[in-house]
């Protein structure tokens, strides 16, 4: 499939603006407010946040997604932001995307709140067998921190491959959720308590200078069905691969 060049550049550059108009937010105020945080509190079940070491909860996600694992150095690079962050927070109440759980995310076929049939997995897996798309170049352009402590790294698809199989697949299945990312960010993590005045001024000057760099990629070739079970990944099957192949 044929993807037009122009349309791509400016697809990006609408991405790129679409990122900052949020991550940009964050930095209205002297520091996280409580409200904002609570959404990403709501994540993790309450004894771990009691006792200080985050939980995500058991919540049922069908979703689409390329990584889990990514190949090793770029999952390098995407740790040694965590750690840099981590430097700043210290103490203060944060969790972390584990190495081998970090994905992108193409659509989501069903949220926790949801029910799925096996007729309607089973129209899923006839789409994506039907997909014929190739490998792309994926490039992390810069790091963000939301309102709400999440922490996202950039991303952006070559040839615009991903945007393409998330229109697709909008197009194809009837009752794909109507709440789908508009990004193609990697989830790194939450922050998950007010961090004081001092502490949040030090993250913005971090993020400040993560906020267009690193820029580094990886290539995407295979696409993953998975079952998740525990929010982040942390509990999951992937029920089947899809592998993006160039045409001959």
């Amino acid at each position: 499939m044929t993807i037009d060049q122009a349309d791509n550049v400016e697809r990006f550059g609408a991405l790129a603006k679409a990122y900052q108009e949020v991550g940009d937010r964050t930095w209205l105020s002297g520091d996280f407010s409580e409200a904002n945080l609570q959404t990403s509190r709501d994540l993790y079940t309450p004894e771990s946040m009691a006792a200080r070491q985050p939980r995500p909860k058991g919540l049922e996600v069908y979703a689409l997604l390329s990584g889990l694992p990514f190949p090793e150095e770029f999952v390098d690079q995407l740790v040694r932001v965590q750690q840099q962050i981590s430097a700043v927070l210290a103490d203060s109440l944060h969790y972390w995307v584990a190495p081998a759980n970090l994905g992108v995310e193409y659509c989501v076929f069903k949220w926790p709140t949801e029910l799925i049939t096996d007729g309607q997995l089973a129209v899923i897996r006839e789409v994506l067998g039907g997909l014929r798309y190739p490998p792309f170049k994926f490039s992390i352009r810069g790091i963000q921190v939301n309102p709400d402590g999440c922490v996202v790294a950039k991303g952006f698809d070559g040839g615009g491959v991903l945007f393409a199989i998330r229109e697709e697949l909008k197009a194809a299945i009837p009752f794909l959720p109507a709440r789908q990312s508009g990004w193609a960010h990697v989830p790194m993590g939450r922050i998950l308590e007010p961090l004081g005045a001092e502490k949040f001024g030090r993250l913005l000057r971090l993020a400040e200078e993560l906020k267009e760099a690193p820029v580094f990629s990886t290539d995407i070739d295979v696409l993953r069905l998975v079952h998740e079970t525990r929010w982040y990944m942390e509990e999951k099957t992937v029920l089947a691969e899809y592998p993006l192949v160039r045409a001959a």
